[in-house]
Parts: C-alpha cells; structure tokens; sequence
C-alpha cells in the first residue's frame, strides 16, 4: 500500500507547525507557552474533544498527569488527523480535476482560437 503524497504533504507540514509553536512554548511566559503548546496540538485536541464529546464525557477519561496527557499522545494523533486531511484535500482535487478538467481543455483551444483571430 502506497502512501498518499498529499497526505504525507500535510504531515510533512504538520510537523513543521508542531516543531515551531512546541518551540515557542519553551521560550514564552507560563499563560503564553500554555496557548502555545495548545496550538501545537490543535488538531488532536479538536478531534479528541469531538470524541469525548460524543462520548458524553465533559474532561478527558484521564487524570492530567498521565503519559496520555502529553505529546506521547497528541502528536502522534494530531499526526495521523493531519495525514487523513491531506488525503481528503488530494482526493477531492483529482475528483475536481476528473470533473472539470476536460472542459478546461476546451476552453484553452477556444481561447487560443480567439486570440489568433485578433492578430
């Protein structure tokens, strides 16, 4: 099974983002490095907290000082959200190209057709 390349752009970004924000946390102020480390793990605690939700819990099913309450957790779950993202984003662009794109090619001989008739 081979991997998806929009996918792994999207990890490959994520990453990025997480190194820079889980950075900056370590360099700023107690309330500051608490929001910034929050963003570092945004999409993991966007999707647990819809699970949680869903689950009709109100707060984690873990105490706060749990290995599951870190980034042993939350990066490797912001990871795969932010792979299953891209993959959707690459799905839906060959859908649209499969779409719309054979009219597209119509349109540039149209196009072509007209701006030579100018000359």
């Amino acid at each position: 099974m081979a991997l998806n390349k929009g996918g792994l752009v999207a990890s490959g970004l994520y990453t990025v983002h997480y190194l820079v924000f889980s950075t900056l946390s370590h360099f700023a102020s107690l309330k500051s490095s608490i929001v910034l480390a929050g963003l570092a793990v945004l999409p993991s605690g966007l999707f647990l907290g819809f699970v949680w939700s869903g689950l009709g819990l109100h707060d984690p099913p873990f105490p706060a000082d749990s290995w599951m309450n870190s980034d042993l957790l939350y990066y490797p779950v912001s990871l795969l959200v932010s792979y299953l993202l891209g993959w959707g984003l690459n799905l839906f662009w060959h859908a649209l190209i499969r779409l719309v794109g054979y009219r597209l090619e119509h349109l540039d001989e149209r196009l072509i057709r007209y701006l030579d008739r100018d000359v």
